[in-house]
């Protein structure tokens, strides 16, 4: 009888923990009227200002970037619009600098700068300025790409 109640109560415990574990991170969804080739920035914990990309995302889709709860307050996203929209840091923003690579890739803005100069061209790469999303410090959190 013992037997019987503990493996539902454990098989419970372990559907909360994955429930609760599948909805922390960085999700963006594409409300655009278009597909959207998509990039992150963030401060990594061991490299620094890292880059990430490219995730497609077709009109009304959504993924998760960052999984896991979120360990910064600030997140950077560029994306380009297959018919040519783009979605990336206005003139006035500070800072948001990183380098993209033409096909998927991870890039750490450290081994392509020298002190306040980031030189994305030496390794073949461009750079890009990405919009600053503030999380609030939230451990989960939504984005969506409009228009």
């Amino acid at each position: 009888m013992r037997q019987c109640f503990i493996l539902p109560v454990a098989v419970a415990a372990g559907l909360l923990f994955f429930v609760s574990e599948g909805q922390a991170g960085f999700k963006i969804c594409n409300e655009s009227t278009e597909v959207a080739n998509v990039s992150i920035g963030y401060n990594h914990a061991d490299y620094g200002w890292t880059s990430e990309g490219w995730w497609k995302l077709a009109e009304g889709e959504c993924t998760v970037l960052i999984k896991g709860d979120l360990l910064n307050r600030y997140y950077y996203i560029y994306a380009a619009g297959e018919d040519g929209g783009t979605w990336s840091g206005s003139e006035s923003q500070q800072g948001g600098h990183f380098c993209v690579a033409a096909h998927k890739y991870t890039l750490h803005n450290r081994e392509y700068q020298t002190g306040d100069t980031l030189d994305c061209e030496t390794g073949g790469f461009k750079d890009r300025k990405f919009d600053e999303i503030d999380t609030k410090n939230n451990q989960d959190f939504t984005y969506e790409l409009t228009d």
